[in-house]
């Protein structure tokens, strides 16, 4: 979960909810830069965050008893194996292409971690054996994988940079990443409020996107399942962007 500390206690935005908004992000861009069988790759970019809290496998609280935001999480090999596991199971029950693009991502965010554990590298090496499988049956090579996996960090980015509340405060621009057509994105929030990414890639000059999180008062939590229920019970709130060129 992504957590932010607010004068009003804490936002809590789901993983879903922020895969949610990654989707929403792609979908408003140009044309031009989507692939073939969009809605299976636009599905991928939804879900590839999905299956996130379990409340009975970890303690989603700090020391102090407060909400731990995921950056902050230490996941040992075994609980990134089930965790992807699960994930990759969904997936395949709607595409192999879903899957695909997700093991991608899934080889991407931790292959730093794997040169450090043998275990997890050899979970790669078969998940990149499960991809060439799903490339083949689809006729597509490394770098259609890619050009498609760019879009979807685009997304990603965006979208966690919005749910962590990190665009910089006087109108300060903040790298995105270089991911889409080799080129490299920035985002900030202009003098009226709304928001500006450059280079401009989307089909309108404008659009809006909204996500859902909670926002919880107490400062902290004696337990993991306090925690649970009062998260559960809690109103839903809605926020929105206005992406403007």
């Amino acid at each position: 979960m992504i957590v932010n500390q607010v004068n009003e206690g804490w936002e809590i935005f789901s993983h879903s909810s922020h895969g949610l908004l990654a989707g929403k992000i792609a979908n408003e861009i140009e044309d031009q830069y989507k692939c073939n069988n969009w809605a299976a790759t636009l599905t991928a970019i939804i879900e590839h965050d999905d299956r996130q809290l379990h409340f009975t496998e970890k303690n989603y609280l700090t020391d102090l008893g407060t909400p731990r935001d995921f950056l902050l999480e230490k996941r040992k090999v075994g609980e990134i194996t089930e965790r992807s596991n699960r994930l990759l199971r969904q997936a395949e029950d709607k595409s192999i292409w879903v899957a695909m693009l997700i093991i991608h991502h899934l080889q991407f965010i931790y292959k730093d971690v794997a040169k450090e554990k043998k275990t997890l590298a050899t979970y790669l090496d078969t998940l990149e054996s499960k991809k060439r499988t799903y490339m083949k049956c689809y006729g597509l090579t490394q770098t259609d994988v890619q050009k498609m996996y760019q879009l979807m960090v685009f997304a990603d980015r965006c979208s966690l940079i919005l749910c962590q509340n990190a665009i910089p405060a006087m109108q300060r621009s903040l790298e995105i990443n270089h991911s889409i057509n080799n080129k490299t994105y920035w985002i900030r929030e202009k003098e009226n409020g709304t928001v500006q990414i450059d280079p401009w890639i989307f089909k309108n000059e404008q659009f809006s996107v909204t996500a859902e999180y909670k926002l919880l008062a107490q400062p902290s939590f004696g337990s993991n399942k306090e925690f649970e229920s009062l998260l559960n019970k809690s109103d839903v709130k809605i926020r929105e962007w206005v992406i403007a060129k």
